[in-house]
């Protein structure tokens, strides 16, 4: 028995020191220092960007438009946010109509339209365009197809119509 408990704990202790050798702590070895070289040379290098990917499905699409909707609404300001993202271009394009409060007036209302965009392109960062009005009929619009996309139409379906938004908002390109 004692033999079999023997056998057990130098198989453990086998395995913890492959595994600390392999995956654990560096090997403390006295090093003489490498002599530095006569000039050194600095150089940068720019961070290659990666390719935004601009393609969503349809229930992606509805997603993001869901959390853009909450992320625009913790602008202060704004009271609701209705969001439609199209994605029929081969590109996504974010339609925002924004309910203000009733203290935000004049030019505070482009402010916070301009908050509202840059962190909803901050949180998307597969949008091309992000337009974002607070003008009543466009907002109801907007709603009513986000209301549409929600029940299961088709975006495709609605292409006219979110042309037609997309003609009478001007939308931000990145």
């Amino acid at each position: 028995m004692k033999k079999s408990w023997l056998r057990v704990l130098m198989c453990i202790t086998g395995v913890l020191l492959i595994l600390v050798g392999a995956f654990g702590c560096e090997r403390t070895t006295k090093t003489t220092p490498a002599k530095k070289p006569a000039t050194v040379r600095k150089t940068t290098t720019q961070p290659q960007k990666k390719p935004v990917t601009t393609t969503m499905t349809a229930a992606e699409a509805d997603r993001v438009a869901a959390c853009l909707a909450k992320e625009a609404v913790k602008v202060k300001g704004v009271n609701k946010a209705y969001v439609v993202v199209d994605t029929t271009g081969g590109r996504a394009d974010a339609y925002v109509g924004v309910n203000l409060t009733p203290d935000v007036k004049g030019s505070e209302t482009d402010k916070v339209k301009n908050e509202v965009e840059r962190r909803l392109k901050a949180a998307e960062p597969r949008l091309a365009t992000v337009s974002v009005t607070s003008d009543p009929d466009l907002v109801k619009r907007i709603r009513d197809l986000a209301s549409s996309i929600a029940k299961g139409k088709p975006v495709s379906g609605l292409a006219d119509e979110i042309k037609e938004l997309a003609r009478r908002i001007r939308p931000t390109t990145r």
